[in-house]
């Protein structure tokens, strides 16, 4: 029995999800602070999955021509899932990413800049 656990434990995947955790640990203020941006807004922010394609909505604050960052969709299981893009909102404030073959519990993880002022934030989707 004691053997069968020790191969069973032996073929286990341990790896980290998140491989730079320390780096991150130390930004973690920064972070802080950009979350604090968003409070304001960040009810207004919606995402939703609509024919294979990812969707976020961003309120009118938020100047499409304006806005740089990045969308990480972050596989809660492996990092091998993961996937980061560019964010690029459409003149209506409305971001869209074709979901293809992903399938899965994400979290979308939303930064970005507008006006030197620093955003994020996480939304939770699933896509099946």
């Amino acid at each position: 029995m004691i053997a069968v656990l020790i191969v069973r434990m032996a073929q286990e995947d341990i790896s980290l999800v998140e491989r730079d955790y320390y780096p991150k640990g130390q930004a973690y203020q920064e972070l802080l602070d950009k979350v604090q941006n968003t409070v304001p807004y960040a009810t207004d922010i919606h995402t939703r999955l609509e024919n294979d394609m990812v969707i976020i909505a961003f309120p009118d604050f938020f100047r499409p021509e304006s806005i740089n960052g990045q969308v990480h969709f972050y596989h809660r299981v492996t990092d091998t899932r993961d996937i980061h893009t560019t964010l690029k909102l459409n003149s209506d404030g409305v971001f869209v990413y074709s979901a293809g073959d992903m399938k899965g519990r994400f979290i979308l993880k939303i930064d970005w800049l507008q006006d030197g002022i620093a955003y994020y934030t996480e939304k939770n989707i699933t896509i099946e």
